[in-house]
């Protein structure tokens, strides 16, 4: 059987899309765990009305711990033998969990890997998929072909696998194996230090290319589509938890988190730029600096060269490094203005 974790926190608008995607699978033989993370609204309410209606439905109330705590608890209360997980705003194919069956029952990987397709509050839809080629890896395969350009390829944000929990499923001995050392701490990234786990801990992964049976609802309101005055701390506690996964399970390319620090570094000053304009360029400019500033960061990036950055990325990072706060704010400025891009 497979288990459907929902993490859930004042969802009442986005629910029933989102569980009537899954209790409608073609695959009936399924667990759904609902989490409600203390949430405000009539979450608590829904949650409950849902599990008397399907009996397969298994509801969690708890106080308010976060979307690490919140999965994680569901994890450990689930009984399926696999685990899949669907954000309560957004919703999965009808067949995903057939077409998932099918592949464990084939395949019997560690962790199977799929697509998902963004999409955005203006109507428009992106595909995201996976870099690694599709097929099977085993153990050895998995340390030779994965792990040395697991977070990056040289380019910007160019890790092999999606890190999002929802384009993958699971065995949930293997989630069980590694849940004990992410942080319920992390508040930006807690997929990327899951898959990162759960990768290192994996004896074997299937990856299937040109499937994006996940539906991933880009919310200009939700956390990552928000202006974040916090974010550039949450990635400091990111790569702490990288770091200590990493020495967890004797990764031996620690400067690939490096380069991914840096990149998610120079995303957060574009969408400090982008999405804090309001607050007039003296702000932003406080803002930037204190970011280019932080002695982690500007160790990591005197290490990190951006020859295979496209071309936009390297003038950007080429900018941060000679403290061109200006010019930064203004040529992102623009691009935002025109549209360019979605940071």
């Amino acid at each position: 059987m497979i288990s459907i974790v929902v993490p859930c926190y004042n969802c009442e608008k986005t629910f029933d899309r989102c569980i009537n995607s899954i209790r409608t699978q073609t695959c009936q033989e399924i667990e759904i765990v609902l989490v409600d993370d203390g949430s405000t609204d009539n979450t608590y309410g829904l949650c409950e009305e849902a599990s008397k209606k399907d009996d397969r439905i298994k509801v969690i109330h708890q106080k308010n711990g976060g979307l690490m705590n919140a999965w994680k608890n569901g994890v450990r209360n689930a009984s399926g033998e696999y685990i899949a997980f669907c954000d309560s705003d957004d919703y999965m194919d009808a067949d995903l969990i057939e077409k998932m069956a099918d592949k464990i029952e084939e395949c019997h990987a560690d962790i199977i890997l799929y697509g998902m397709k963004v999409e955005y509050t203006d109507g428009t839809v992106e595909a995201e998929d996976n870099q690694l080629q599709e097929g099977g890896y085993t153990k050895g395969e998995i340390v030779k072909l994965i792990l040395p350009n697991y977070f990056d390829n040289g380019q910007m944000q160019s890790a092999l696998i999606l890190a999002s929990r929802d384009t993958k499923i699971f065995k949930r001995a293997l989630l069980m194996k590694v849940i004990n050392y992410l942080s319920d701490e992390i508040s930006v990234g807690e997929d990327d230090a899951t898959t990162f786990a759960a990768v290192l801990s994996a004896e074997s992964i299937f990856c299937m290319r040109g499937y994006y049976p996940y539906h991933y609802m880009r919310n200009d309101g939700s956390m990552i589509g928000k202006y974040d005055s916090k974010m550039f701390d949450r990635f400091l506690v990111l790569r702490k938890q990288l770091i200590e996964i990493a020495e967890q399970y004797h990764y031996p390319y620690m400067e690939q988190i490096e380069r991914a620090f840096v990149s998610n570094v120079l995303l957060c000053m574009k969408k400090e730029i982008s999405r804090n304009r309001g607050s007039g360029y003296t702000k932003v400019k406080q803002n930037l600096i204190r970011m280019r500033k932080n002695p982690v960061f500007t160790d990591a990036i005197s290490n990190v060269t951006f020859d295979k950055y496209e071309l936009k990325s390297r003038v950007f990072a080429g900018l941060v490094l000679k403290e061109r706060y200006l010019a930064l704010y203004v040529a992102t400025s623009i691009m935002a203005g025109l549209g360019v891009g979605k940071p």
